[in-house]
């Protein structure tokens, strides 16, 4: 194996919107906290934009040793080229051991211009994260062949090791207030002409009012529900609990869901307390993307891979066991408040 032992710590590129950081840098935060503890690094976060020294403290109780924010006012906003023109010198002059990238949409973008011009691979897409001590190395997971497998991928021969992680698989890590740790501002040289695009106007999305990602029950459905009028159930039951609505990819391809609401290997990843898995198999494709505390299965299939992984398990006809758990639902709540 070629010697890399110059080659150190963790890295964890923050992913920003309007000069706030997401809560996906939070969680990729806390699991390279545990990945820096097993192999013995430092775990460095670096944010990108301008005036983000407030922001960048937030993620030392987290589990960033150190936070590195690269400033220039050209980085307001994501720019592939700009970005790779600021990170990559950095990189090669810190010797980055890991570099962890959120596979957000402007991560998916980034990561691969990174590792051109650092000349090593990208692992896409991972859900799984884990550490190989014996031979330093991180462990990127993720589904492969169609979703029917889990592949474990190494870099063994190159530093660094890049890997985009999809947001809403870790959960949030719990603030440590006890932690120490050090901002250090780096100034780039940037230019106009440094730019791959000229920024006009931002046109704001609609927001989602209770976001998958961040919900503490999500109440998700698949093949079980056969009409657009059994899956308004699914949304009276999420109202009652205080859940946001998931689906699989055969509900969101019938257009009953927005892409946006689909979890699984195409679509979003999850951590809540708590998971209703109604109807749905529990294929590996769905299930890789569901890192939740406790999780509610009801399936008329007693030998779907979903019942296994439950840790309630009901056998039963949705179109029979919906409006019963429903109605006990609401008589409970009508108690509670009579």
């Amino acid at each position: 194996m070629m010697d890399f032992s110059e080659y150190k710590g963790i890295y964890v590129i923050g992913a920003l919107v309007d000069g706030r950081i997401q809560r996906v840098t939070g969680e990729l935060t806390g699991e390279a906290r545990k990945l820096a503890d097993e192999l013995g690094e430092k775990v460095c976060a670096v944010l990108i934009g301008d005036r983000l020294e407030e922001e960048a403290a937030s993620l030392i109780p987290l589990g960033a040793d150190k936070v590195y924010v690269l400033t220039n006012s050209l980085l307001s906003h994501y720019d592939g080229k700009a970005y790779q023109k600021a990170l990559a010198p950095f990189f090669k002059e810190k010797k980055a051991d890991t570099i962890i990238i959120a596979a957000t949409p402007f991560g998916r973008d980034l990561a691969p211009r990174l590792a051109a011009e650092l000349v090593c691979g990208v692992t896409a897409d991972v859900t799984e994260l884990s550490a190989d001590k014996e031979k330093g190395l991180v462990i990127w997971s993720r589904p492969a062949m169609d979703g029917n497998i889990m592949a474990d991928i190494v870099s063994p021969l190159y530093r660094p090791q890049v890997g985009t992680v999809r947001p809403g698989i870790f959960k949030y890590p719990k603030a440590d207030k006890s932690r120490t740790g050090e901002v250090e501002e780096v100034s780039v040289s940037l230019e106009e002409k440094d730019l791959g695009t000229i920024l006009k106007e931002i046109i704001a999305g609609e927001e989602d009012e209770n976001p998958m990602e961040t919900a503490k029950i999500v109440v998700a459905g698949g093949r079980g529900f056969h009409s657009r009028e059994e899956w308004k159930q699914v949304h009276e039951l999420a109202d009652l609990l205080g859940a946001a609505v998931g689906c699989s990819r055969p509900i969101s391809e019938l257009g009953w869901e927005p892409h946006s609401r689909q979890i699984g290997q195409t679509g979003k990843g999850i951590a809540p307390k708590v998971y209703f898995a109604l109807g749905i198999s529990g294929a590996m494709q769905h299930m890789c993307a569901v890192n939740a505390d406790i999780i509610i299965a009801v399936n008329k299939d007693a030998k779907a891979p979903i019942m296994e992984m439950a840790d309630y398990a009901v056998v039963a006809d949705l179109k029979q066991f919906m409006p019963l758990l429903i109605s006990r639902i609401k008589a409970l709540k009508e108690e509670k408040h009579s």
